[in-house]
């Protein structure tokens, strides 16, 4: 919910990162590296690629580029998942686990219940959580589907 809530709520990225997996970091960073590529201001040459994702993937983040990638990153998810509010949407109680320390959430549109029902289709949306020592972190934006880092990052 803190995620949810700081991404999609506040719109502040910088808010979210802490409570992002690191490999969902880099991904994302590198994902938006290797989509921008051919800017100047974004280094065309793939020596400085792994630098540039790093700073970006941070904690704090390490990059000039940074307001861009968040402002764009945000931009994005509020695009794909409109309405999507820890103010208004249900958590799911129940979890799906995929293996020890890494799970999937399910948050429901406002008043709605996963269990079919007559008229429009349900809306939900499902984060992969793993656990890090004690804390657990948003470790994928598209359920189980996780990616490990990479040029490009590929599924795990």
């Amino acid at each position: 919910m803190a995620w949810v809530g700081a991404a999609m709520d506040r719109r502040d990225l910088a808010g979210a990162w802490p409570l992002t997996d690191a490999d969902l970091r880099l991904v994302l960073a590198q994902h938006w590296v290797l989509s921008h590529h051919e800017e100047p201001e974004v280094v065309g040459d793939p020596a400085g690629w792994e630098e540039l994702a790093a700073g970006l993937a941070a904690d704090p983040p390490d990059s000039p580029l940074w307001d861009r990638f968040a402002r764009e990153r945000l931009r994005r998810w509020r695009l794909h998942w409109p309405g999507f509010s820890a103010r208004t949407w249900d958590l799911r109680d129940e979890r799906e686990v995929l293996r020890p320390g890494l799970e999937v959430v399910t948050f429901i549109e406002p008043g709605r219940k996963l269990a079919r029902q007559p008229g429009s289709p349900v809306t939900f949306r499902r984060l992969a959580v793993r656990r890090r020592g004690s804390v657990w972190l948003v470790a994928g934006v598209d359920g189980g589907n996780l990616f490990r880092p990479g040029w490009p990052p590929a599924p795990a």
